[in-house]
């Protein structure tokens, strides 16, 4: 399973739109999930052959309610994934309305895919 898919899946219990990238709508919901790559990195090595990678997503949540809860839900939802959550930082959008979380966290690479 690609890390997109185990992103999604593990978030489509807690927000209902969730998009790679940016959100397609013209006029956004009040809440939504877009998740994109941040770094790909090798992590271990044998015989001079890279043997795992490490995928550095960032999930952000834009909401227009109290987030509190949402950033529990999603920072449980993405451990159980199998991510490392390191770092949230939390910003509000003035011009929007938005509360903008942006979760780091790193997946190892299923080197089967």
């Amino acid at each position: 399973m690609s890390v997109n898919e185990r992103i999604e899946l593990a978030l489509a219990q807690i927000v209902k739109n969730i998009w790679p990238l940016c959100c397609p709508n013209e006029r956004p919901p009040k809440e939504y999930i877009v998740y994109n790559p941040e770094l790909e990195e090798a992590a271990v090595f044998a015989d001079d052959t890279d043997q795992e990678w490490l995928q550095h997503m960032q999930v952000h949540l834009y909401t227009k309610s109290n987030y509190t809860e949402r950033r529990r839900e999603i920072r449980k939802a993405l451990r159980e994934a199998g991510a490392v959550v390191t770092d949230i930082i939390t910003l509000h959008e003035k011009d929007s309305g938005y509360h903008h979380l942006c979760f780091s966290c790193i997946f190892e690479e299923d080197m089967e895919e």
